[in-house]
């Protein structure tokens, strides 16, 4: 026998008497046709539902089929705004130890993508590379899933392990696809906020791997134990940075500004919702400034970067950020524990670029290792030559090169060692690992486990090594 759903019938009716009383429209001939439009569809929405209840074979639960439909509209806002059906567990932080996979990921075209897979974790470990598509999390389509549903199941208990299916463009045809299965084991993670090092013709580079509460003191002292050896420059490296803390943005770019100029500023739907961020504090020091960043770069990394690059305070390098900035805001649910989550505003350059739209482009495009040569490093990881021609030359071996490469013809020693070099290049074409010549010594300087190698032999680096000469030339200017 089939039930009379009559109910929802009426529920419509209500809604359509007394929800134009409750929405504040503006009196326009454009606002009563939306309102006429919002009833039409509602009376619309009401009849499916009537017709699921009454004649789909698998009498589906209503509270079921009503939060299938709200997540399914706010889907078509943008990828961060969300339907909580529990606020309380929502804001209940994780008691227990959780784990990870060392990488965040975002919401781009709708499909859950990699933005920064953190060096020395999981992800990254695995060769799971920014840009990355997310398709299933233990055989489970991502296609639906909210970006908050996707993290929860990338979680869990350290230890415990999770297969993944990454879809990525092939280098030599970006229109095909490869389709890769991982699997992972979480771990907990940790990472230093700030890593910093003297690089080059006296360079001070500072690594911002995360925008947290500490990252401002970091950075500041980092910035004081540069002033101590009289550094000449200053490459701040926002690659693969997902962002943070807005106040830790704010702090970062008030190192490099002048006191009082416009970081960045939100707005929302009314102009009276216009929000600005400016420097703060007191003046420093003007030393030529290369920021660094690319497609993992987003939200507080383009907020930083943005304003130098607004304010003409330095030289933007890298490739497209990821475009990711923008202001969510929690509206409990009256009569419910359920929460609406909603994007109210989104974040502005000084000069006001959209970043969530576009992104920051670079002022100097330069290109890091491909996909490709990512690849292949991940096959030198612990490869047993590379250990063996480390053990054999010292962890100094990369510094040896270099000086054997200048060397004159008759020193033997030298001659040795650039034969062993051959030797080594040589055995590893013939595995069919082919890189460029500072792709093997990158791999190298990873065995050697210095960190000033891995930075003298990252090409984006060496890039702006190579152009803060031209900006010590101009006197800081780009």
């Amino acid at each position: 026998m089939k039930k009379n759903y009559t109910g929802i019938i009426l529920l419509t009716v209500f809604v359509s008497v007394f929800l134009p009383l409750s929405w504040s429209f503006a009196e326009t001939e454009n606002a009563k046709t939306e309102d006429e439009i919002l009833l039409e569809n509602l009376a619309l929405f009401s009849e499916i539902l009537a017709y699921i209840k009454q004649e789909h074979l698998d009498n589906p639960e209503s509270k079921k089929l009503i939060e299938g439909a709200i997540k399914g509209m706010l889907r078509t806002l943008d990828p961060y705004s969300q339907f909580i059906p529990d606020l309380i567990a929502f804001n209940t932080p994780n008691r227990g130890n959780y784990g990870g996979l060392g990488m965040t990921v975002g919401m781009r075209k709708n499909m859950i993508t990699v933005i920064t897979p953190f060096k020395g974790n999981p992800a990254a470990l695995a060769g799971i590379q920014n840009g990355d598509i997310i398709s299933q999390i233990d055989g489970e389509s991502t296609a639906v899933m909210t970006l908050d549903d996707a993290v929860d199941l990338l979680r869990g208990e350290p230890g415990t392990s999770v297969s993944i299916t990454i879809i990525r463009p092939k280098e030599d045809n970006p229109i095909e696809v490869n389709s890769i299965e991982v699997t992972l084991t979480r771990e907990v993670i940790r990472m230093p906020s700030v890593e910093k090092d003297i690089i080059g013709d006296n360079i001070g580079y500072i690594k911002i791997n995360q925008f947290l509460e500490t990252t401002g003191n970091d950075v500041d002292n980092a910035l004081a134990g540069f002033n101590e050896n009289n550094i000449t420059g200053i490459i701040l490296d926002l690659r693969l940075n997902p962002g943070g803390l807005l106040g830790s943005a704010v702090e970062i770019a008030s190192d490099f500004l002048e006191p009082g100029q416009l970081v960045v500023y939100s707005q929302g739907l009314k102009d009276e919702d216009r929000k600005p961020f400016h420097a703060q504090g007191e003046a420093r020091e003007k030393l030529p400034l290369i920021v660094l960043v690319d497609g993992g770069s987003a939200s507080a990394s383009e907020i930083v970067a943005g304003a130098i690059r607004d304010h003409k305070r330095g030289l933007v390098m890298g490739s497209k950020t990821f475009g990711k900035a923008s202001v969510q805001k929690l509206f409990p649910l009256s009569d419910s524990k359920a929460a609406l989550k909603l994007t109210i505003a989104r974040y502005y350059t000084p000069n006001d670029v959209n970043i969530e739209k576009i992104g920051i482009i670079p002022d100097v495009e330069t290109a890091g290792f491909t996909g490709s040569e990512l690849q292949m490093q991940l096959k030198l990881r612990n490869h047993e030559k590379l250990i063996a021609f480390v053990d054999e030359n010292g962890d100094d071996v990369l510094e040896k090169l270099a000086a054997a490469e200048h060397a004159s013809r008759d020193d033997r020693e030298a001659s040795k060692l650039l034969q062993a070099y051959r030797k080594l290049t040589d055995a590893l074409t013939e595995e069919q690992i082919v890189l460029s010549d500072i792709g093997i010594k990158y791999a190298i300087a990873v065995v050697t486990q210095n960190t000033k190698d891995e930075l003298e032999h990252d090409p984006q680096v060496l890039a702006a090594v190579e152009q803060m000469k031209v900006l010590k030339l101009l006197g800081g200017q780009n």
